[in-house]
């Protein structure tokens, strides 16, 4: 999978990614899936996201039919024998770590009362732990922005549970049709109004839009961002600070700030719900992580600091 990164800026990588080996024929591109049109925004994204209406996450149809074809060959060569042949095929080739038995992404007899087991967790201090947990990248992502690259979190344990929303039936409800998700890395800038006329040193611009600018503080604001923010369009300025994360996504979400610096990415993740599953049998998440700018991050680091982690972590 390519790195995202513009003017070469490297602050705050991301997690290590476990590719797909060469020996596994067929995969697609980054240049072949950059070939299609885009079928979302990053807004349009987050709004299924937040709506919970998962099934709208997709591939383009011609890359479908391809997986379709693909998944055929998959079909052959890892013949389901109790399993599905996409188990087969992650456990035998593709996952890091072995896995001696399957375990589902729900547990739905899971709760506060019963016998305890262990489900997935993170933990600043103790980091992520890769005996249980693996970042992969997802051999065919879905359609999304340019620069936006499609993962997944494969976890040894069960992610989804009643005693995250502390055994409340109707929560469980709407997690069992709709699934989890959030977003990390929002930074929190609300966009100002846009100015009917800017003043820049006692004297009124002819437009607007302060075309006339030559320096940052003419436009009293210490962020560049916060200035795009006040002139953006529509879709930039509707989702500018909002925050999101589901009822009971309270763990995914640590993790992916733990995976993601908030400072160097933004991130939408999300758990489909057993409706839709294609792999039910093994446990795991999707991310899909957009590489922040150079302002971006230079904004991200007023609000969370530059040290080795984000000031909400230490």
């Amino acid at each position: 999978m390519s790195q995202v990164t513009y003017l070469d800026d490297t602050r705050y990588p991301g997690p290590s990614i476990h590719e797909a080996s060469a020996e596994i024929a067929g995969l697609p591109t980054q240049d072949e899936l950059d070939a299609y049109p885009r079928m979302y925004t990053w807004g349009e994204l987050k709004e299924v996201i937040v709506s919970g209406q998962l099934e709208k996450l997709m591939r383009n149809k011609e890359m479908q039919v391809r997986y379709n074809r693909w998944m055929n060959g998959i079909r052959e060569k890892y013949g389901s024998t109790g399993e599905s042949y996409q188990q087969n095929y992650l456990r035998q080739g593709r996952l890091p770590f072995p896995q001696s038995a399957a375990e589902p992404t729900y547990d739905s007899n899971g709760t506060s009362s019963s016998i305890p087991r262990e489900y997935l967790t993170y933990e600043v201090e103790q980091g992520f732990d890769e005996s249980k947990y693996a970042v992969l990248t997802n051999d065919w992502p879905y359609n999304v922005p340019y620069g936006v690259r499609h993962l997944c979190v494969w976890s040894k344990l069960p992610i989804v549970h009643k005693s995250l929303v502390n055994d409340d039936p109707a929560l469980w409800t709407k997690i069992e049709e709709e699934g989890l998700g959030g977003f990390t890395g929002v930074i929190p800038f609300t966009p100002a109004e846009k100015p009917t006329q800017a003043a820049i040193n006692g004297t009124t611009l002819p437009h607007p839009f302060g075309w006339g600018a030559t320096q940052l503080s003419d436009y009293q604001s210490d962020s560049w961002l916060a200035v795009d923010l006040m002139f953006g369009g529509k879709e930039m300025r509707e989702w500018a600070g909002k925050q999101y994360t589901s009822k009971g996504g309270q763990e995914v979400q640590k993790m992916v700030e733990g995976l993601w610096d908030v400072r160097g990415w933004e991130c939408l993740w999300f758990v489909n719900p057993p409706r839709i599953q294609s792999v039910p049998g093994l446990s795991h998440f999707h991310v899909f992580a957009r590489r922040k700018t150079p302002e971006e991050i230079d904004a991200a680091e007023m609000i969370w600091g530059t040290g080795d982690k984000p000031e909400h972590q230490q």
